[in-house]
């Protein structure tokens, strides 16, 4: 039954380039991810310009 969810649920969002965006986002998400985790270390607080108190 799960299976059959997961391939519904892929089959319905493969219109509109749905498929695409979302791959991009996961893709996007995985780098800041590890960006954020290799240089967490670095002592970059002030990444936004925002003072941190």
């Amino acid at each position: 039954m799960r299976w059959f969810l997961l391939i519904a649920t892929v089959v319905s969002l493969n219109s509109c380039n749905t498929m695409i965006g979302v791959w991009r986002d996961t893709k996007a998400g995985y780098h800041w991810s590890k960006e954020k985790i290799q240089n967490s270390g670095s002592g970059s607080e002030q990444e936004y310009g925002a003072p941190v108190y």
